[in-house]
C-alpha cells in the first residue's frame, strides 16, 4: 500500500440492508465529496418461486439503500454546494431478458428511475448523480447466483430445465468475464470529472443490450427462450 494511504482508510462495517443503522452511525462520519452506491446483491429463481421475503431482502439492498444513503449524505452536500453520487446499476436495468432473475431485474430498473429523479432533485444545490450501468464482469456475484441454482435443483420442479441452463450459461459467464476494472475507472470518472456522464455503460455487452428495445417482442421473447431452454 502506498505511503500514507493506510492513515488515511478508516473501514466501517455496516449491514447496509439495516438502515436504521446505517443512519445511527452516519453522523460519525466524514462529510464526504462522493459516495459510491456499490453494494449489491443476485436472486436466482422462478418469480413463482421466489419468496415476498427474499424478493423484500433483495430490493432492501440493490435498491432502498442507494437511497437512505442519498439522504445521509445530502444535507453536507448542500450545505458545500458539490457533491457526486454514484450508483452503480447494471445492464439489467436497461432490458428484463434474463429468466429467473426478475427480482435482481426489478431492483435494478428501480435504481435506473430512483436515480434519474434523484438527478432532477438535486441539481440545484451543486449535487451530481450518475449512473454505472456494467456489463457482465467477473465478481463473486456470478458464484453466488451459481450457488442459488445448485440450491433449487430438482428434476421435478417445473423450471428445472431451465434453471440448469441458467446455471451453464452463469458458469460460462464467469469464465469469460473481465476483471472489473474498467468498472472502477468509470466510477473515478464520474466522480473526478468536472461534467460526469448522467450513464456509464461499461462492457462489450452494453450496446447490444440496449438495441433490444429496437427487436419486436415476439423476437426476443423467441430467442430468450430458446437460449434458456423455455421452449417448451
Amino acid at each position: 500500500m502506498a505511503a500514507g494511504v493506510a492513515e488515511r482508510l478508516h473501514p466501517v462495517v455496516l449491514d447496509v440492508s439495516d438502515h436504521e443503522a446505517v443512519v445511527q452511525r452516519w453522523p460519525e462520519m466524514p462529510q464526504f465529496y462522493a459516495v459510491v452506491n456499490n453494494a449489491g446483491a443476485s436472486l436466482t429463481g422462478a418469480v413463482e418461486k421466489v419468496s415476498a421475503a427474499e424478493a423484500k431482502a433483495l430490493l432492501d439492498v440493490n435498491l432502498v439503500t442507494p437511497a437512505v444513503v442519498a439522504s445521509c449524505v445530502l444535507p453536507s452536500m448542500r450545505a458545500r454546494g458539490s457533491g457526486r453520487i454514484v450508483n452503480v446499476s447494471s445492464i439489467a436495468g436497461l432490458e428484463a431478458i434474463m429468466p429467473f432473475h426478475a427480482w435482481y431485474h426489478a431492483s435494478k430498473f428501480g435504481l435506473e428511475a430512483l436515480s434519474d429523479v434523484l438527478r432532477l432533485e438535486v441539481a440545484p444545490f451543486g449535487v451530481k448523480v450518475a449512473l454505472v450501468e456494467p456489463g457482465f464482469f467477473s465478481t463473486s456475484i456470478l458464484a453466488k447466483a451459481d450457488e442459488q441454482v445448485r440450491s433449487q435443483e430438482d428434476p421435478a420442479h417445473p423450471y428445472a430445465a431451465g434453471l440448469a441452463r441458467v446455471q451453464q450459461l452463469m458458469g460460462l459467464l464467469d469464465r469469460i468475464a473481465p476483471p472489473p476494472g474498467a468498472v472502477a475507472r468509470a466510477i473515478r470518472s464520474a466522480i473526478e470529472s468536472s461534467r460526469p456522464k448522467r450513464r456509464y455503460r461499461v462492457g462489450r455487452e452494453a450496446l447490444p443490450v440496449r438495441g433490444i428495445s429496437l427487436v419486436p417482442d415476439e423476437i426476443t421473447d423467441r430467442v430468450v427462450r430458446l437460449v434458456t431452454n423455455l421452449d417448451g
